[in-house]
């Protein structure tokens, strides 16, 4: 389930936990930043293209070879990106427009990329997959968006709204760019009335630039949400336990994490899981329910 669908927390999901698969290609997300920077300086080359991954785009590498991407393919995926980079930096030249809106022309104009609402894949966000298929959830098409920007001296912010992800750019007036409408800029009251309310508090993750880690830490709540549909809730907990570890205050995370561990069996550690989730997000929707549910469930098991 991608963070473009609600109910995160419904702790009646059905089936045993399957046996994890194999996560992790042999070579370390490391030591492929390392080869795609090499790699990328040495062709001496005086565009903002050619210059090494940033610490957004080390970290989108990063995820996507943990889930499993091959070198190849990610190694494919950032000369693509690259590539895409110096498109927009040469339409830039000519064009004298905002910055946005000639990302907005190569992207979804040139390139014909497109979203996807319906599917809850990894290959929808994991950003080497989006660039290959040309095609990406909020979350991917927004990946896709800061690592342009950071190659190309665009500054943006990833914004994690309930049930949803977006770009601003970062400037005294900032501008809304919503990547399901093909990067139309729309106001701030259009996202409360569409995906609102959420905590106004300053502690809040909700509305506020996510740091990278924390961008890291909603792909691994997506792919948590895909494994757990898919029944493995084994590596469902495991994927929400990578999502909080970086992001504390995702509610929806927390409490994924403690569906999942209730449904497991491991009742303390659920509750803890909840009680995170209640202290970052009091009225998320289905959490009361839950933790009524674990309270029960404890009760038969103290009889």
């Amino acid at each position: 389930m991608d963070v473009t669908r609600a109910d995160v927390t419904d702790a009646a999901v059905r089936g045993g936990a399957a046996v994890a698969p194999a996560r992790c290609h042999p070579a370390t997300p490391a030591c492929l930043v390392l080869i795609l920077a090499a790699l990328a300086c040495g062709r001496r080359c005086p565009t903002a293209a050619d210059r090494p991954p940033g610490p957004v785009a080390s970290a989108l590498i990063a995820f996507a070879a943990d889930l499993g991407a091959a070198p190849t393919a990610i190694a494919d995926a950032w000369l693509q990106l690259q590539n895409i980079a110096a498109r927009v930096e040469r339409r830039r030249r000519g064009s004298h427009a905002d910055a946005i809106d000639d990302l907005d022309a190569v992207v979804f104009g040139d390139l014909g990329f497109e979203r996807e609402i319906a599917s809850d894949d990894p290959r929808f966000f994991t950003l080497s997959s989006v660039i290959s298929a040309r095609r990406g959830s909020c979350l991917g098409l927004s990946a896709l968006y800061l690592a342009l920007g950071e190659v190309l001296d665009i500054p943006l912010d990833g914004v994690l709204l309930p049930g949803h992800f977006f770009v601003r750019t970062r400037a005294p007036h900032p501008r809304n760019v919503e990547l399901l409408r093909q990067g139309e800029a729309m106001p701030d009251r259009w996202y409360r009335t569409k995906y609102g309310p959420w905590p106004q508090a300053a502690a809040s993750a909700y509305g506020r630039p996510v740091s990278v880690s924390e961008l890291i830490a909603v792909h691994w709540y997506n792919a948590g949400n895909h494994q757990r549909a898919a029944g493995d809730l084994r590596a469902a907990e495991a994927d929400f336990a990578r999502a909080v570890a970086d992001f504390p205050t995702f509610a929806e995370a927390q409490a994924s994490l403690g569906a999942v561990r209730q449904l497991r069996g491991s009742l303390p550690e659920a509750a803890a899981s909840y009680r995170e989730a209640a202290r970052a997000r009091a009225d998320l929707p289905g959490l009361v329910r839950n933790m009524a549910l674990l309270r029960q469930e404890q009760q038969l098991d103290s009889h």
